[in-house]
């Protein structure tokens, strides 16, 4: 690409089917000494060359340094070779192969620091685990000692999604959790941004089970891709969370050894005994863990929140925390989200008063935004909507799914004949229906963002709708929720959300509550999850206001190791994990690279540039070909100028005598990007290719070429 622009990374291993080797993910320690230029040194984290070819993108390490030798190396990566990227120094050179690859110097992007830290220098003695600085790459771990329980996140650190915790003990894997983060406008074409199975990629046929707490798709959305690296990974949760795994794995044509599980269950799986304790959190039948193998006792609150007065009756169940504390837990791993919040979250109770008082006052449509897997928000709905004589539709495919499923299992209840159809409610007077619908994070093809395009097929919002947000906004989504809301007022609809009238309670507990769930565990050590780091390090400091030992506290991002022996638990290295795409059909094929390419394209838009030059001297032999995608068709100096500056350029090369395609590339590159960026501002994505010819062989003309081609 263009040479001066410094783009973000993203740590990203690609995923695939376990390999032969027993090798694990290389993950190499910052050391004093420097990136070495060439990539020569930089280990390879799969089987291949570590040097890219003079011409082609060489990627050392993932596609066994497959340079192009081709002339020039003309491809649309121009010619850059890439190191492996085990054990590279990110805030230095990427490892790029032999032949003069382009240094990129990029600084990593991740969100919140998921590959590990920026290389170089000593590592800072660590305080409170980790350490203040969390950054730092540790190295990689050592074999674990026998009877020692070993855990690492996958995922669900540093980030609000893709929760997934892995636990090993004596070469058996119990997995926690496997969620989905939805990618943010960084990350154009990506629908899914899955947890790295990197470091379990060699060991899935030692996994034992997997138990998921509850069914939001931030704790679920990815085990059908975990299940096409093995498809009969034993799943324990509890009834409706099985019912949308098993909705969800059936998009994918998967049918999953489901177990159900409930308060009084106690299952032994390898040598990982399991028991649950009932949590209130935003969706039904969520669970709490309890994990004890012979290195001692773990208890996960997964999401959770305490609410006195849940509107299923059903708060979470704080005496049998106690009753586990009472046992004794060596490590208690406690939801983060709201721990920088003060006080204690509102109750569920009086959103239906409100709901209804909304819906009375309504003289026209109302259409309520929810969670598709609220269930109880939606029956609030149900019940305002009766209250007012009105009918309900649903709409979004996930909402109709899980409220079918809800009715089924007797979650969801309404009077006969109130539940319709969306195309008969679209035909019915306004004021006589209720819609409730997905879209409240913005989601582009969510019903409620259609609906404020107006390119919703059954609904056209009016002057005088009433729209109802009844949910929190989630971070990093803000710009999205705020451009539908703001298309909405602009049609006239009358949009409320919980600033405004009491209409949602958030299903993550304040730090209050997460005060009274330390005091009743009463662990020995904390280990926050599920949060960005201001949560995490208000969790925290919240735990050891409670007693709880500051160097007892484990602040881990994702890939870092926590061994814990006999009751007792200290970090003992890092795995190099990062994000894992999914885009369309496909898992593991979008890289960061590819994602700089999008991005570039959308924004800077791309010059082509065509050299025909004499294989011998390196001259032109006619003037350069450039063309431009983005640009003005206004700006008719552009085009001029780049073949100036080209033709400079290679006249600059001949008479040095450089007659090599491959260099000639990425001048022509690095100077036509540095003239565009000091001259236009923009930074485009150049692609050069230069085409050697013999001088004495008779150049076509454009005519003459046209005269060849078949008649259409």
């Amino acid at each position: 690409m263009n040479e001066p622009r410094n783009r973000a990374r993203k740590v990203t291993r690609k995923a695939g089917p376990p390999e032969a080797t027993e090798q694990q993910p290389v993950f190499q320690a910052p050391s004093d000494a420097p990136a070495n230029g060439g990539g020569n040194d930089a280990p390879a984290e799969r089987d291949g060359g570590n040097n890219g070819n003079n011409g082609g993108n060489g990627r050392g390490g993932r596609d066994g340094g497959n340079g192009n030798n081709g002339n020039g190396g003309n491809n649309n990566r121009g010619g850059n070779a890439r190191g492996g990227r085990g054990g590279e120094d990110r805030d230095n050179n990427k490892g790029n192969g032999n032949g003069g690859g382009s240094n990129r110097n990029r600084r990593r992007r991740g969100r919140g620091g998921n590959g590990g830290g920026q290389g170089g220098g000593r590592r800072n003695p660590m305080k409170s685990m980790q350490g203040a600085d969390l950054t730092k790459r540790l190295p990689a771990p050592s074999k674990p000692a026998k009877d020692t329980l070993r855990i690492y996140a996958l995922g669900g650190i540093s980030e609000i999604g893709r929760n997934m915790t892995v636990f090993e003990y004596n070469g058996r894997l119990l997995i926690v959790d496997c969620g989905v983060l939805f990618p943010n406008s960084d990350e154009p074409g990506v629908d899914l941004v899955l947890p790295d199975f990197g470091p379990i990629e060699n060991k899935l046929d030692k996994i034992d089970a997997l138990v998921v707490t509850h069914g939001h798709e931030d704790h679920i959305g990815a085990i059908p891709w975990l299940l096409k690296l093995r498809s009969d990974i034993p799943i324990y949760s509890s009834k409706f969370t099985n019912a949308l795994i098993k909705a969800k794995t059936q998009e994918h044509r998967q049918r999953p050894k489901l177990n159900d599980v409930n308060t009084d269950s106690e299952v032994t799986v390898g040598p990982f005994r399991l028991r649950f304790w009932h949590v209130n959190h935003s969706i039904p039948e969520c669970l709490g863990v309890s994990i004890k193998t012979g290195a001692g006792h773990v208890v996960m609150t997964g999401d959770v929140k305490v609410d006195q007065t849940p509107y299923d009756g059903k708060p979470t169940d704080i005496p049998a925390l106690a009753r586990l504390g009472d046992e004794g837990i060596d490590l208690f791993m406690c939801d983060s989200t709201n721990a920088t919040v003060p006080g204690i979250s509102a109750s569920e109770a009086g959103i239906e008063e409100t709901l209804t008082r909304l819906v009375s006052n309504a003289r026209q449509r109302v259409v309520i935004a929810s969670f598709a897997s609220n269930v109880a928000r939606v029956q609030m709905a149900i019940n305002a909507a009766v209250s007012n004589n009105r009918k309900v539709a649903f709409n979004g495919r996930s909402m109709l799914r899980n409220m079918e499923i809800a009715e089924k299992m007797n979650l969801l209840k309404a009077p006969k004949g109130t539940i319709i159809p969306i195309e008969e409610a679209a035909k019915m007077a306004p004021h006589k229906t209720v819609l409730i619908t997905t879209g409240t994070q913005g989601e582009p093809m969510a019903a409620l963002s259609r609906m404020s395009r107006r390119e919703h097929r059954q609904i056209t919002i009016h002057d005088g709708d009433t729209i109802i947000l009844s949910s929190s906004l989630i971070p990093g989504n803000e710009e999205a929720v705020f451009a539908v809301i703001n298309n909405l007022a602009q049609i006239g609809a009358n949009v409320i959300t919980n600033a405004e009238a009491h209409v949602h309670a958030s299903g993550h507990g304040y730090a209050g509550e997460l005060l009274a769930l330390y005091n009743a565990a009463r662990p020995r050590n904390a280990m926050p999850v599920h949060g960005e780091w201001r949560h995490m390090r208000a969790n925290k400091e919240l735990a050891i206001s409670t007693g709880v030992k500051p160097n007892n506290t484990a602040l881990a991002q994702n890939g870092v190791v926590v061994d814990m022996h006999k009751g007792n638990i200290k970090v003992a290295g890092q795995y190099q994990v990062g994000q894992l795409y999914v885009d369309g059909t496909t898992m593991g094929d979008v890289d960061p690279d590819v994602l700089a390419d999008r991005t570039s394209l959308a924004s800077g838009g791309v010059v082509s540039i065509t050299c025909v030059v004499d294989d011998s001297t390196g001259r032109l032999l006619e003037a350069p070909q450039v063309s431009t995608t983005g640009y003005s068709d206004d700006d008719r100096d552009f085009n001029k100028k780049v073949v100036e500056g080209v033709e400079a350029v290679m006249g600059d090369l001949a008479a040095e005598g450089e007659n090599d395609p491959f260099r000639m590339v990425q001048q022509i590159r690095r100077k036509v990007s540095r003239a565009i960026e000091q001259n236009y501002k923009r930074q485009p994505v150049i692609l050069p290719t230069v085409v050697p010819m013999s001088s004495d062989n008779h150049i076509a003309s454009e005519d003459e070429i046209a005269s060849t081609r078949e008649s259409r």
